[in-house]
């Protein structure tokens, strides 16, 4: 176990950075923390459709920015279309903003490769 401790020294001040932005702009549940259940299929659809569209794992980067990018407008037309919500331009001015799209763009990241290496095994070439 004092390899795990040794490893999550290392990775938990980048999950910390990374949770402070989840927080702030992911999707709120009932108890006022992140829903995981919207995020997880919210993400989930998206990158089953850009893994499925991927052609090769070289252009997983180009997807990935892509799956952020979609993220990003499904957070934004989300609330217009459910409660007729205003347009609203996403703060692209505050850092926690921006740690919440580094936060999903990493998921987006592993999400693809798992999700490419489950469609190569089952679609080989």
């Amino acid at each position: 176990m004092e390899f795990l401790d040794t490893l999550w020294a290392y990775v938990e001040p980048i999950w910390a950075w990374l949770e402070a932005g989840l927080l702030a702009f992911g999707p709120i549940g009932e108890g006022g923390g992140v829903s995981w259940v919207h995020l997880g299929i919210q993400m989930g659809v998206i990158a089953l459709v850009m893994a499925l569209l991927m052609p090769s794992y070289g252009a997983v980067l180009v997807f990935t920015v892509a799956s952020v990018i979609v993220h990003v407008i499904v957070d934004q037309v989300l609330p217009i279309v459910q409660h007729g919500a205003e347009f609203a331009i996403p703060p692209v001015t505050d850092i926690t903003y921006w740690q919440y799209i580094a936060f999903t763009g990493a998921a987006y990241l592993v999400g693809l490769t798992v999700l490419y290496i489950i469609k190569a095994i089952i679609f080989p070439r």
